[in-house]
């Protein structure tokens, strides 16, 4: 996705979507998806990811992400949500981290310069809670059913989509 929008020179604007809004805070056990094993993503994800040169496994469990939605949300108003994103996403992707922890927001906030003694207490009174729902709200009545979906020019394009198919809707937009 960065490589798209640098060629096409096109900014991302990421925004918060809860997958599941009423996961319980301590997260539940992840769902068997078509394709996956045990370990293993289904192996068209695994395809794509290895093209970018990650490895990526199959996180077992599935945490409740308004905690780091919100810490998300500060880190854009820090300038480093993009930063911030790969770690998390990063992180959740090849080691299953539960993306929940406090301690865990801690480690991925001080690897991108995040500073974890403002952000700390901005997620313990929940500052942001209520712009991560207002967001999730907004992108479910544009018609977002699940992530990743991309508005490009006012068009959703939802789902696992490649690079490709990326790169030629910015190009349609021209």
């Amino acid at each position: 996705l960065d490589k798209v929008a640098q060629e096409n020179a096109v900014n991302i604007n990421r925004r918060p979507y809860l997958l599941a809004p009423d996961r319980p805070p301590e997260g539940q056990a992840r769902q068997m998806r078509d394709g996956e094993t045990e370990s293993e993503v289904a192996p068209h994800m695994k395809e794509r990811a290895n093209n970018l040169g990650l490895e990526i496994c199959r996180p077992s469990w599935s945490p409740n992400t308004m905690l780091v939605h919100e810490a998300t949300v500060y880190a854009r108003e820090n300038g480093l949500d993009d930063e911030f994103h790969h770690a998390a996403a990063g992180a959740f992707w090849t080691t299953g981290v539960d993306l929940s922890d406090k301690a865990v927001l801690q480690g991925l906030a001080e690897k991108v310069g995040l500073d974890w003694k403002e952000l700390s207490p901005r997620l313990d009174s929940r500052q942001y809670s209520q712009q991560v729902l207002d967001e999730y709200q907004a992108a479910r009545d544009q018609g977002v059913t699940g992530t990743p979906t991309y508005l490009i020019d006012g068009e959703l394009l939802p789902g696992d989509v490649s690079l490709e198919d990326l790169s030629a809707a910015v190009k349609k937009v021209g």
